[in-house]
């Protein structure tokens, strides 16, 4: 057998043998074996987030995002003012951070990612049960709501002579909150509304659209479930109540509902980075209806009916209904003589409008999101009779323009 004893020639003693350095020296080659795995690692990944960078940098820039429905940041011009506030920092940002390469597979991770942690709420979008989505309710602003009534009472003292008539229409979260996210912070749209109502002019009647539509059968039929719009099913309901209130004569006139689409993908499923999910589309006209007019007055151009049929072929389905919002509308009715109604709105009226066309002569549709015009001469060349402000809880009290158009 080999004799592994080692001699110490210092001391003439025998020593036994030293294992401790190998241990050490595999030691230092495993820690050098894992820096150098990790360098590698960072190097891939460096190499990585410059060669996005170059497609980012090199590829050509989307204006628009189907699957978010909304408009990309753009490169932005570099200018002294715009280095020297910051201004050109923040938009560069902006632009990578909307142009980087194969952004939406990122987005879509992200949003599987958030949901498998039990994340629901994502970019102001709750994820409700039974595939519901619902647009994150927006707080009471004191101020902000007073400023807009206090711009609709001094348009209805102004115009004592016109029927004036104020719809506040709830969204989802007060119609179906048991079918948000436990323990999703909500606001109590009935109470809002309520307040809204007792600051009106008394000349102004408030129609009530929560009650009937808490109170309707299906109430899962009345929004939609991928977008912050209601659906025509509520929209109905409304027009029953606004022509109660305006003492029109619905008994003679039924309506029928014809299915247009079955993958609208609403602007909430865009926000949230949810892709897959889809809503149907209705549209409910009066049966047996006499053609009218649109006019899009700002846009010099007229079309028959209110529906755009081509939209249904696009990302927003929603604008099947006139395509889309604008400043100012006019629709011209078979009718010779009769009522001139006005309507001040956001989009959630535009599925309603055309369950009222057989009651006017003219309806004048107005968003002052977009109208830049003077109010009272549309007043007085179309000889306006009836007013009817049709906004939704959530738009309504962060909206500014009703301020600005009328106060």
């Amino acid at each position: 057998m080999e004799d592994n004893t080692r001699f110490d020639h210092r001391n003439g003693a025998a020593s036994a043998p030293q294992n401790g350095g190998g241990a050490d020296e595999t030691a230092e080659k495993r820690s050098a074996g894992g820096k150098m795995a990790l360098f590698y690692a960072a190097a891939a990944a460096l190499a990585l987030i410059v060669l996005f960078g170059v497609f980012t940098l090199l590829g050509r820039d989307k204006p628009y995002s189907e699957d978010e429905n909304r408009y990309l940041a753009g490169a932005p011009k570099l200018t002294f003012s715009s280095l020297a506030d910051g201004k050109f920092m923040e938009n560069t940002e902006s632009w990578l951070s909307d142009q980087f390469f194969l952004r939406s597979l990122w987005v879509k991770t992200k949003t599987k990612t958030d949901l498998f942690f039990g994340k629901r709420e994502i970019n102001g979008v709750y994820i409700g049960r039974d595939h519901f989505l619902f647009e994150k309710p927006t707080p009471l602003n004191e101020a902000g709501a007073a400023a807009t009534v206090s711009a609709i009472n001094a348009f209805t003292a102004a115009h004592p002579v016109l029927r004036s008539y104020f719809a506040l229409a709830p969204n989802a979260t007060e119609i179906l909150p048991e079918l948000l996210p436990a323990n999703a912070p909500s606001e109590d749209q009935t109470e809002q509304i309520g307040r809204v109502y007792a600051s009106l002019d008394p000349r102004t009647a408030a129609v009530d659209l929560c009650t009937p539509l808490k109170s309707y059968a299906d109430r899962k039929a009345l929004y939609y479930r991928t977008d912050h719009h209601w659906t025509t099913a509520a929209a109905s309901v409304a027009c029953g109540q606004i022509a109660a209130a305006m003492a029109l004569d619905t008994s003679a006139t039924p309506y029928v509902s014809y299915p247009v689409s079955n993958t609208f993908r609403g602007t909430m499923a865009s926000s949230a980075g949810l892709f897959n999910a889809t809503d149907n589309i209705y549209i409910t006209v009066p049966a047996g209806e006499s053609p009218y007019v649109v006019t899009y007055v700002d846009e010099n151009k007229k079309s028959v009916g209110a529906f755009d049929l081509a939209k249904l072929d696009e990302k927003n389905q929603y604008e099947v209904f006139f395509g889309g919002n604008y400043s100012l509308l006019r629709i011209d009715t078979a009718l010779r003589a009769g009522r001139v109604l006005m309507v001040v709105k956001d989009s959630y009226a535009n599925c309603l409008l055309p369950m009222l066309t057989p009651f006017f002569k003219t309806i004048v549709v107005v968003d002052p999101r977009y109208f830049t015009g003077n109010i009272e001469n549309v007043v007085a060349a179309e000889g306006v009779t009836d007013v009817l402000w049709m906004y939704n809880v959530n738009t309504f009290l962060a909206d500014t323009s009703v301020a600005k158009v009328f106060g």
